[in-house]
C-alpha cells in the first residue's frame, strides 16, 4: 500500500510539473503569437500606407510630366493610379479597421486628401486640354496640389510613428514575458527530471509486466488462429467433399434415369405402337386415345431428358466443356429471349472431371442469376487463356448489383461459386460495371484444372464439337 501511495504521489507531482510547463509554454506561445501578429499587422499597415503614397506620388509625377512635355506616355502612371486608388484605400481602411479612434481619423483624412489630390490633378488636366499649358501651370503654381501632397505625407508619417511605437511596446512586453516564462520552465523542468528519475523504476516494472501479458496474449491468439485455420480448412474440405459427393450422386441418378427410365419409356412406346398396328381400329375415339398415349410418352421422354441434363449434362461427358456451355447458353437464351454472345479459346482443353463440372456449374449459376435478378437484354460469356490461367467472364447489361452489395454477396448461389473457385485454387470476383450491368470474373490456374493438358491442340476437334452441339 505504501509503495502504491508513493507511486501515485510521484505521478501526481510529475503531472503537476508537466501542467506548469505546459501553462508556461502556452503563455509564452500566446505572447509570441500576439507579438508576431502585431508585427505582421504593422507590416500590412505599412504596405497599405506605402501603396497609397506610391500611387499618389507616381500619379502626380506622371501628370506633371504630361503637362510640361506633352507626352501621352506620362499619363500612364496617372491613369493607373486613378484605377488603383479605390482598391488601395479600401485595403488601407481594412488594415486599420481595429486601430484606435485617432489613427482611424488620420486614415480617413488620408483617404479624403487623396481624393482631393486626384481631383486637383484632374482639374489641371482639364485646363491643359481646354486652355493650354499656361493655364495648367498657373494652377500648379498656386500650390494647392503641393499643400495637399504635404498633408497626405504628414498624415502618413503620423500614422507610421504611432504604429512604430506600438511595435516597440509589443516587443518590450514580449521580451519581459519571455524571461519570466523561461525561469518558470527551468524550475518546472528540474522538478520534472527529478520526478522522472523517481518514476523510472515503476515504469520499467510496469513495462515488464505488460510485455509478459503481451507475450501470453500473443501466444493465446496464435493458438486460436491455428485452431480457426484448422477448422476452416476442415470445413472447406468437407464442403468440397459434399459438393463432389452431390455431383457423383447427380451423375449416378442421371445415368440411372437415362438407362432405366429411358428404357422403360422406349419399351412402352414400342408396345403402344405394336398394339396400334395390330388392332387398327376404325373407331376415331380409340385412335385419339392412342395419339394421347404417344404424346404423353413423348412428354415423358422430354421430361426425362431435361431432368437428366439438369443433373449431369451429357454433352459435358461426351463432347467436352465448350460444347456443354454452348448448349446451356443456347437453351437459356432461347427460353428467355436474350441476345447471347460467346467467345472460347481456339484450343481444346483437357480438363479434370472435377474442374469441368465446377466450371459448368459456375457459368450455370451466373446465367441463372442473370435470369432471376438482372432484367438484362444481352449476356456475354467470354473464356480465354492468358499465360497460365483460364479466364472466365459472364457479363450482362441488366440493373447491376443492389445497393446493399454485402447482402447480395452472401447469397447461397454466389457463395457456392466462390467456394468452387477457391477449391480449384482460383480467384473470383463480381463487379458492378460502370456502363451498367454486372460481371462475374473467374480466374483458374491451368496447372490445377488441366494438369495433363498443357499441349495446344488443333481447333478442328472444337469445330466438330460445335457442329454436333448445334
Amino acid at each position: 500500500m505504501k509503495s502504491a501511495s508513493r507511486q501515485f504521489l510521484v505521478l501526481g507531482l510529475l503531472l503537476a510539473a508537466v501542467v506548469v510547463l505546459f501553462l508556461a509554454a502556452e503563455s509564452g506561445q500566446r505572447t509570441l503569437a500576439a507579438a508576431s501578429q502585431r508585427v505582421e499587422q504593422a507590416a500590412e499597415r505599412e504596405r497599405a500606407l506605402s501603396a497609397v503614397r506610391e500611387i499618389v506620388s507616381q500619379a502626380e509625377s506622371g501628370q506633371r510630366g504630361y503637362i510640361l512635355l506633352g507626352e501621352q506616355s506620362y499619363l500612364v502612371n496617372y491613369q493607373m493610379g486613378l484605377e488603383r486608388l479605390p482598391l488601395a484605400l479600401a485595403h488601407l481602411d481594412a488594415a486599420f479597421a481595429a486601430a484606435g479612434p485617432g489613427v482611424r481619423a488620420d486614415v480617413a483624412q488620408i483617404a479624403r486628401l487623396s481624393h482631393a489630390k486626384f481631383a486637383e490633378m484632374a482639374e489641371t488636366l482639364v485646363l491643359f486640354r481646354e486652355r493650354g499649358r499656361s493655364a495648367a501651370v498657373e494652377l500648379i503654381r498656386t500650390g494647392i496640389g503641393l499643400r495637399t501632397m504635404e498633408q497626405i505625407l504628414e498624415r502618413i508619417a503620423a500614422v507610421e510613428a504611432v504604429e512604430t511605437d506600438d511595435v516597440f511596446r509589443a516587443s518590450r512586453s514580449w521580451r519581459a514575458s519571455r524571461w519570466s516564462n523561461l525561469a518558470i520552465r527551468v524550475a518546472a523542468g528540474v522538478a520534472s527530471v527529478f520526478l522522472v528519475l523517481l518514476l523510472a523504476r515503476l515504469v520499467r516494472a510496469y513495462i515488464r509486466s505488460k510485455e509478459r501479458e503481451a507475450e501470453e496474449s500473443a501466444e493465446r491468439e496464435a493458438v486460436l488462429e491455428r485452431v480457426v485455420r484448422r477448422r476452416t480448412e476442415d470445413l472447406s474440405e468437407l464442403s468440397t467433399q459434399l459438393q463432389q459427393v452431390a455431383e457423383r450422386e447427380r451423375e449416378a441418378l442421371s445415368h440411372e434415369l437415362h438407362d432405366e427410365l429411358g428404357g422403360l419409356l422406349v419399351a412402352a412406346r414400342m408396345d403402344v405402337s405394336w398394339l396400334e398396328e395390330r388392332l387398327s381400329p376404325a373407331d376415331a375415339e380409340v385412335q385419339a386415345h392412342f395419339a394421347r398415349v404417344h404424346e404423353t410418352l413423348q412428354e415423358g421422354v422430354e421430361l426425362k431428358r431435361r431432368v437428366v441434363e439438369s443433373l449431369r449434362p451429357t454433352l459435358l461427358d461426351n463432347l467436352g466443356l465448350f460444347a456443354a456451355l454452348r448448349w446451356q447458353l443456347a437453351d437459356l437464351c432461347g427460353r428467355a429471349g436474350l441476345a447471347c454472345t460467346e467467345h472460347y479459346p481456339e484450343q481444346v482443353l483437357e480438363l479434370t472431371p472435377e474442374a469441368s463440372i465446377a466450371i459448368f456449374r459456375i457459368v450455370q449459376e451466373s446465367l441463372t442469376n442473370v435470369l432471376k435478378h438482372a432484367r438484362a437484354r444481352q449476356v456475354e460469356l467470354h473464356m480465354s487463356i492468358r499465360e497460365e490461367w483460364l479466364w472466365i467472364s459472364v457479363r450482362d447489361d441488366g440493373i447491376g448489383l443492389p445497393i446493399d452489395r454485402r447482402r447480395a454477396l452472401r447469397s447461397h448461389g454466389l457463395a457456392s461459386m466462390r467456394h468452387r473457385v477457391a477449391g480449384l485454387g482460383g480467384h473470383w470476383r463480381i463487379i458492378r460495371r460502370p456502363q451498367g450491368g454486372t460481371e462475374v470474373e473467374v480466374r483458374l490456374p491451368l496447372a490445377t484444372i488441366a494438369p495433363a493438358a498443357a499441349a495446344d491442340r488443333p481447333s478442328t476437334g472444337d469445330a466438330r464439337a460445335r457442329e454436333i452441339a448445334q
